[in-house]
């Protein structure tokens, strides 16, 4: 029998030590892999000069010849392997990368310790101190740290990291380069181990909490101990002092008693600071920040709870990169996406298929969202030929430990994702991973749930796979929910992946066709892939074994016991253009986000479905169309309003509600279904307001929303667009702080301020004053122009520009078209 668990976890925002150094400038790279670069004393003065994070691919020319790959995706339904482009970016990320910098120590530096922290480094990291060899860590993914100082001498020191990253290591775009942030920390020889708190909670009321510290020391002799919690306010609500006998390692557990604890929770995400500090008589020896969240969290078959209320996932995944500027983490560029993702009705995250920056765990809690921290997307057989099942044998225990370890008090933490889509599936893992894996993470914390992603619910349910974990994932089996559930009663499960439908942008293709024809294993047969690289906004066309996002919220209502879903995915990414892999595109379909962070359609879909807050009114497609060739087509509209009106021109087409079903025709209880595939009429009327054959007139279209009374409440808009008239710039957000990137909305207009939905000219970028540019995209998965030189094509009349800022002050921002120039200077840098 699966445990249930009841806890309260709290997770570190992140560790720090007193003395922790960010190495983020003067670093100098190059690509050429110059055989005595480690060296102390090798002369680099003509390598390229950058700033960590730095991702050395994400500023290279997109070319096809630098990713293909012969591969067979099992999860597409090949049978054989094919050559495939663009399934991980079509960017320069193949090569070696050398990163040299210098840093200085003191000689009382030399009488403590000093370590080397990296967040992540892509990929199979050798680093070097004064040329000697200090250590390796092949995971690009993975956060390490070296203790350096037997390496270390006063004064200036040389710190050398060489890179090198395979052709097919990956299934997406993996980034390159030092991309995440790079540390040093200093310590006395006695200290707080890095990594080295555990903050649990094992009950809670609203009188009071009690918390458990494990807390780890290194070093020798007799010191007094200190600890102090800290409330969201801070003020110090709890402490203890105790003397402790260190002999090289320590562990010591202490209890605290919170008194009206103010608990972690979606709406209000609380975070505590557990504050340790070493003294030796009255010197302070050294001092460690544990931030934490006091909540509880229970697994049950019938759902999942949050501080006793039950909590349906409405998730995205959630890929690495941050669009044009590639896998170089700027957290404010995460908090970007994480807000978007918000105001969509996003409550969890769940990072596929890799530990993510540090960072991103810090906004999810202090935003307030549920995340699953995922391990690994290969273990012993391998997806690519160079991916992570080279390292398997060597390296999981030691990077699934530091993964628990740098994580395990984040309060937005509810589960430890073992694998996704592992091929052992399909030889029911005979070496029996899936425990082995397991163990390690219940050695290390037991107040989560272990998981893992399915896509063979068969295989992983009948092999144990899907028991031996506490709490099973299934990804785009919507069909089979009531089946599993039927015959598999206790079994806990949620949804890790849904969707798969594929879009762009403003994209429309008429006429609207859905297709109806589906394979044996339930996968759908559609195979139009548009010339162009563009399908539409109505969700018809999708990957064998995808479907639209409605066919998933149907499954879900009538399956409540389900966790829940993750949206495939969030954002759109670099690499997997799925199934334009042969159709020149270089990143992914799926989102209801693009991938430079402009709305599609169906992002009004999914907040409809899950915003409570939102009063959501959208309707496509656009009205400019003076190429039409179709007399009609069906317009759609996403709300969370009762019923709506059309008016084109002043005329109406009727009040219309939306036509919830009865039956669900895909549903199954045939646990070899292993596709869900496509979409039809009838699902989408459910979840969407449909005039089926609208007439096209230039002018007017209106939507008119009424409550349940027929009393008007809300209405939009769309007229035809003239012809384009001036460049409208938008700063996302007023003002930033030095150092900070800056975006930028710019949209084509007529003269009246209408989206021109057709213009996709080309335009040049100009910064300056407190930034430089830094790059630009447009949502097209087909535009092969390089992210970060200033010039960049409208798509379907937007365009997103990205700055970054470099000193206080006003930033100017100039564009050009051919005929149109517009110059911007909104955006200030504080």
């Amino acid at each position: 029998m699966i445990r249930i668990f009841y806890f309260i976890a709290f997770l570190i925002a992140f560790n720090t030590s007193a003395q922790q150094t960010d190495l983020l400038k003067n670093w100098k790279f190059t690509n050429y892999d110059f055989g005595a670069a480690f060296q102390e004393n090798f002369n680099d003065t003509d390598w390229e000069s950058v700033t960590v994070p730095h991702d050395w691919a994400a500023k290279g020319e997109f070319d096809f010849a630098n990713d293909v790959q012969l591969t067979m995706v099992v999860q597409d339904g090949d049978n054989k392997p094919f050559y495939r482009t663009g399934r991980s970016g079509a960017l320069p990320y193949v090569g070696i990368g050398w990163y040299r910098t210098q840093y200085s120590v003191s000689a009382a530096d030399l009488k403590g310790k000093v370590q080397i922290l990296f967040d992540g480094a892509m990929s199979n990291s050798k680093v070097y101190i004064n040329g000697q060899y200090v250590g390796e860590r092949p995971f690009g993914y993975i956060s390490f740290y070296f203790d350096i100082t037997k390496f270390l001498k006063e004064g200036k020191n040389t710190i050398a990291v060489r890179l090198e990253n395979f052709n097919s290591q990956s299934r997406w775009y993996p980034g390159a380069g030092l991309y995440r942030k790079v540390s040093v920390i200093k310590t006395n020889k006695t200290h707080v181990k890095t990594w080295g708190t555990f903050v649990t909670t094992p009950s809670i009321s609203k009188k009071k909490a009690v918390a458990n510290l494990n807390l780890e020391l290194v070093g020798n002799g007799k010191y007094t101990i200190k600890n102090e919690v800290l409330n969201p306010s801070g003020k110090v609500v709890s402490s203890k002092t105790s003397s402790v006998q260190i002999n090289d390692n320590q562990l010591v557990n202490e209890q605290f008693e919170i008194s009206k604890p103010e608990l972690w929770s979606l709406e209000n995400p609380n975070l505590y600071q557990l504050k340790t500090t070493i003294l030796a008589g009255n010197e302070v020896v050294d001092t460690y920040s544990t931030t934490f969240g006091i909540r509880k969290v229970r697994y049950e078959v019938d759902g999942f709870y949050l501080n006793d209320k039950k909590i349906r996932f409405n998730g995205v995944n959630m890929h690495h990169d941050l669009g044009p500027v590639g896998a170089a983490f700027h957290r404010e560029l995460f908090v970007r996406q994480m807000k978007k993702m918000k105001a969509m009705g996003v409550n969890a995250i769940r990072f596929s298929h890799n530990p993510p920056a540090p960072e991103a765990l810090d906004v999810c809690d202090e935003l307030g969202l549920l995340a699953i921290d995922e391990a690994f997307d290969e273990w012993q057989i391998g997806k690519v030929t160079n991916g992570y099942s080279i390292h398997f044998d060597k390296w999981s225990k030691t990077d699934l430990t530091d993964m628990i370890l740098r994580d395990r008090n984040h309060p937005s933490i509810i589960m430890w994702s073992i694998g996704n889509e592992i091929m052992e599936q399909y030889k029911h893992d005979p070496n029996k991973i899936t425990s082995y894996l397991n163990k390690i993470v219940k050695s290390l914390d037991t107040t989560r749930a272990t998981t893992a992603g399915f896509n063979s619910a068969k295989n992983a349910i009948v092999s144990g796979m899907a028991t031996t974990v506490d709490v099973a994932a299934f990804n785009y089996k919507a069909g089979i929910y009531g089946g599993i559930r039927k015959q598999y009663p206790n079994l806990k499960f949620f949804a890790s992946e849904t969707g798969g439908s594929v879009s762009v942008r403003n994209s429309y293709k008429f006429p609207v066709v859905f297709d109806t024809i589906h394979g044996k294993r339930g996968d759908s047969s559609h195979t139009v892939v548009y010339p162009d690289g563009h399908p539409d906004n109505y969700e018809t066309t999708n990957v064998p074994w995808g479907y639209p996002a409605y066919k998933e919220f149907a499954s879900q209502e009538k399956n409540p016991s389900v966790y829940g879903e993750f949206v495939w995915t969030g954002y759109d990414y670099l690499g997997e253009p799925s199934p334009y892999h042969n159709a020149e595109a270089r990143s992914s379909y799926f989102a209801p986000v693009d991938f430079v962070g402009l709305e599609k359609d169906k992002f009004y879909q999914y907040q409809a479905q899950w915003n409570k807050d939102a009063k959501v009114l959208h309707f496509f497609p656009h009205w400019t169309w003076p190429d039409l060739i179709v007399k009609s087509f069906p317009v759609v509209c996403y709300t969370n309003y009762e019923k709506a009106e059309l008016f084109v021109n002043g005329k109406s087409y009727g009040i219309r509600t939306k036509k919830p079903l009865s039956k669900l025709d895909f549903e199954t209880n045939n646990l070899a279904k292993e596709a869900s595939g496509g979409g039809n009429w009838d699902l989408f009327k459910a979840y969407a307001i449909v005039w089926d054959d609208v007439v096209y007139e230039p002018g007017e279209a209106k939507i008119v929303a009424y409550d349940k009374n027929n009393k008007k409440v809300a209405e939009t808009k769309r007229v035809t667009a003239g012809a384009p008239h001036s460049i409208k710039i938008e700063p996302e957000i007023a003002t930033i702080q030095n150092g900070e990137v800056g975006v930028y909305v710019v949209s084509m207009v007529d003269k009246d301020g209408n989206l021109c939905p057709h213009f996709n000219d080309d335009m040049d970028i100009e910064v300056s004053g407190a930034a430089s540019f830094l790059a630009a995209g447009n949502g097209d998965p087909v535009n092969m122009q390089n992210l970060s030189k200033p010039k960049r094509k409208f798509f379907n009349g937007q365009a997103v520009i990205f700055v970054q800022s470099n000193s206080k002050g006003k930033i100017t921002l100039a564009t050009k078209t051919k005929n149109i120039q517009a110059t911007s200077t909104e955006l200030a840098v504080q």
